[in-house]
């Protein structure tokens, strides 16, 4: 496809999408949104033709006549105890459609050294901080998401351990229309931080939404951020989600994330490793139905020596779903005494399923350890044998060696409450209410 019916078809979506007004008394925001427009319209909607898209489709965009999310919101206090974490002990932002909700967000009290703040009400403050880590130049999802940056979270963090999760609610609906917004998330540290972050997506409603997100995540030197994601959105929405990490000497930035809602998701993750001693951990959950499709796609780039990765991506597809997993480990030139491992494995519950698995390794340097590996494969039949013998009826069993294949990547971190969370929402899936047991 050439340059020119790729602007075509860029300039169509963009005129389905409409315009945002411009921002009073930040004509840097100005500039970046129109460089991102630029790079958005040479380059269009990615296509399969390229090798990262090549399992993903994103063609039934083009069929939709997308606008952008307005402000309003008819939530009320009274409807966040079904959409939070009540269970655990954070502090609360509330977005609805890309748009910050103080009125629904309880920040509370946090000391010295830690803000945690929206970025369209901070502009001066956040200008630094904005398309700081890893370029949109040529990555179309996200020069898109340049173009429309409006609103989003930040969370600025100087020498402190932060003991209290920071709980990221963002809220799509779609009643008047499939409606899309384009958030820009910050997440700064210094000075031997610590803090945790739970990032919640969740779809209301039956409109189609599409969320295109962008998270920046600079973890200085000493520092440790862990970083929660679940995507949980409506049935008929699109989550387009990408993560660009960069990780400084003794440093570490841990992910986690579960996909079990929406149309098509994709989670993009690029993480590099700076300075020795940085290290990464990428863990995963996937559980689809029907006709969803999730696709998680990782590069880590190694570009320092004693630096270390380990990444964990488990799944279970029912019905006619499809999954991708791309996972790519790059060893530059010095990265001597650099660690890699990588790991994929699916279960596919019904004969329709399918999942593409691609992981690679790409190595410039000397006395390296790096390995990777992908499995998928039906429920073990001889346990499930077992726990039928047992008088267990056959959902019941099924869904015990689902929930203990998927539960050994849930529980490699080291936070009991959001484990005990994320497996209630493993345990949710499998046993959808009004579903009879054999």
């Amino acid at each position: 496809m050439s340059n020119d019916n790729l602007s075509t078809a860029a300039q169509a979506f963009i005129e389905q999408h409409g315009a945002l007004s411009a921002p009073d008394g930040a004509p840097w925001l100005i500039d970046l949104r129109d460089k991102g427009l630029s790079a958005f319209s040479d380059q269009g909607l990615p296509t399969q033709k390229l090798e990262d898209w090549k399992y993903t489709s994103l063609q039934p965009l083009d069929q939709i006549g997308f606008t952008v999310c307005n402000g309003k919101s008819s939530l009320t206090q009274d409807d966040l105890p079904r959409l939070t974490s009540a269970e655990t002990e954070v502090h609360h932002l509330v977005f609805h459609n890309g748009h910050y909700c103080a009125d629904l967000s309880n920040i509370g009290d946090l000391p010295t050294g830690v803000r945690v703040i929206n970025l369209a009400d901070n502009l001066t403050e956040l200008e630094p901080h904005v398309a700081k880590v890893g370029s949109y130049e040529n990555t179309p999802v996200l020069a898109l998401n340049t173009a429309y940056i409006e609103d989003g979270y930040a969370v600025l963090i100087d020498g402190v351990e932060l003991t209290v999760p920071i709980e990221i609610l963002y809220i799509s609906e779609a009643d008047d229309g499939p409606a899309a917004y384009h958030p820009r998330n910050i997440i700064v540290t210094a000075n031997n931080s610590r803090v945790t972050i739970l990032e919640r997506h969740i779809g209301i409603g039956d409109g189609i939404c599409l969320a295109n997100h962008a998270v920046e995540v600079s973890v200085a030197s000493g520092s440790r951020v862990k970083h929660f994601r679940s995507f949980e959105e409506s049935a008929g929405s699109f989550n387009l989600s990408a993560v660009k990490a960069e990780v400084g000497r003794d440093a570490a930035y841990e992910s986690f994330v579960m996909s079990l809602g929406g149309k098509l998701g994709r989670s993009e993750i690029d993480v590099a490793l700076n300075e020795p001693g940085a290290e990464t951990k990428l863990n995963g959950v996937y559980l689809a139905d029907h006709d969803q499709h999730v696709d998680h796609t990782t590069n880590i780039t190694h570009n320092a020596p004693h630096t270390t990765s380990q990444e964990t991506y488990k799944g279970a597809l029912d019905g006619k779903s499809r999954a991708v997993f791309q996972g790519a480990i790059l060893v530059a030139e010095g990265a001597d005494k650099a660690d890699g491992r990588m790991s994929n494995k699916t279960l596919l519950l019904s004969d329709d399923t399918e999942i593409d698995s691609k992981p690679q390794l790409e190595i410039y340097a000397d006395d390296v350890k790096c390995a990777h590996g992908s499995t998928a494969g039906e429920l073990d039949e001889e346990a499930l044998f077992y726990l039928r013998s047992r008088g267990l009826p056959e959902n019941q069993a099924r869904a015990l060696l689902v929930v203990g294949f998927l539960s050994e990547v849930v529980e490699d971190f080291d936070d009991s409450d959001l484990a005990d969370l994320f497996k209630e929402k493993i345990t949710r899936w499998l046993k959808p209410p009004g579903k009879t047991e054999n």
